[in-house]
């Protein structure tokens, strides 16, 4: 039985990133275990017309070890208002890109080359755990600051976020700030858009892409629960689960949240 299995189970690779499919084309769970490291190239040459991968073995220095909730930190506007500083009590907190200028998570996350850069510079990495992809690693002037991004999936830096904490181990994650749309012209799209590296965000549609990358999240853990946080949230957000019916994700407000921030004692 388990080799008929074998045998209609496929690997497909995108990237770094491989999960398992099976023949009707769907995602299988990702059986959880220890992040350690892994092989990535470092370089590439040519040698007598061939192109020549040079590879190293880089291990997971950081070793995270669950505490409490995992809670990812987008930059959507629905978060605004909210005080990021009563998350750290009760977990640990993950987010990305420009959040650091106002709050400094227990991980941080960027993918984008420009504000990698800038991240750098402002040596975030020395305050906290940064991780990036391994083009951004190896850049001479991350030496030392950034961390490889686990079993890289190639996401958003938002959506790297909740794909670390469940390497990590979580079983409950928290997304707050994670709207997957911008909302028109003249409208805030994100926290910090008109600032520097962001730029005008003027768009007006739902992001498909990134919407789709966390329902393959739900696959791929079906054994964590996933809850955003949204006090208006559109139509599609109460469609997580299309295409999964894994019923680990659900939507609750602001208020709601409060009460997993600061749990009865009796």
């Amino acid at each position: 039985m388990a080799e008929n299995k074998a045998k209609t189970d496929r690997k497909i690779s995108i990237m770094a990133q491989t999960f398992t499919v099976n023949k009707n084309n769907e995602i299988l769970p990702i059986e959880w275990e220890p992040y350690v490291g892994e092989e990535i190239i470092v370089n590439t040459i040519i040698r007598g017309g061939k192109r020549i991968h040079e590879k190293e073995f880089f291990e997971d220095k950081v070793k995270a070890v669950p505490r409490g909730n995992a809670y990812c930190i987008g930059n959507g506007p629905s978060r605004k208002g909210f005080d990021l500083n009563k998350l750290k009590p009760t977990g640990q907190t993950y987010g990305c890109n420009a959040l650091y200028r106002d709050f400094l998570p227990d991980f941080i996350f960027s993918v984008d080359a420009k504000m990698t850069a800038q991240m750098c510079l402002d040596k975030v990495g020395r305050k906290t755990i940064h991780y990036a992809p391994s083009i951004e690693v190896n850049r001479r002037h991350a030496k030392g600051m950034i961390h490889l991004i686990p079993n890289n999936p190639h996401w958003i830096s938002g959506n790297q976020a909740f794909w670390t904490a469940g390497v990590h181990g979580h079983k409950n994650i928290y997304l707050i700030g994670y709207d997957f749309r911008e909302y028109g012209k003249n409208k805030l799209n994100n926290i910090y858009q008109d600032t520097e590296i962001y730029g005008e965000r003027h768009g007006d549609s739902i992001m498909d892409g990134w919407l789709k990358q966390f329902r393959n999240m739900l696959k791929m853990r079906p054994y964590i629960n996933f809850t955003l946080v949204h006090d208006n949230p559109p139509e599609y957000l109460n469609y997580l689960q299309t295409g999964t019916d894994q019923g680990n994700s659900r939507v609750i407000s602001y208020e709601d949240f409060e009460q997993v921030l600061t749990p009865s004692k009796s």
